[in-house]
């Protein structure tokens, strides 16, 4: 048996989830948003709300970009969207091997 686990953070409402963590690692590999969300089949539209949206919940900047134009620009995370990604990936396996744990210790029918 495996047990699939979903983390969504959020305050009032969830702002970071998996869809999240997935621009951010995007962005991080082709320091890029455009070609982030080329490979993830996103509107660039969709993931500057996205980015504003998380940014203003957390209260600080996820992202920097250098402008340059014709591929000479880039956009990378800043340091505390590293920690904000590399936490909640560190929550994430945690919450997963919790559960794995549970449910071979409690679903033993």
């Amino acid at each position: 048996m495996f047990v699939v686990t979903r983390l969504r953070i959020g305050k009032n409402r969830p702002f970071f989830s998996v869809g999240s963590v997935e621009l951010l690692e995007k962005i991080e590999h082709y320091t890029s948003i455009k070609k982030a969300t080329e490979a993830m089949k996103m509107s660039y539209t969709k993931a500057l709300k996205m980015l504003r949206s998380m940014e203003k919940e957390f209260g600080f900047p996820l992202v920097i970009s250098e402008k340059g134009g014709n591929d000479r620009g880039m956009t990378k995370l800043t340091e505390k969207g590293k920690q904000v990604l590399t936490t909640y990936q560190e929550i994430s396996a945690d919450i997963s091997a919790y559960a794995e744990k549970l449910v071979e210790e409690r679903f033993n029918f």
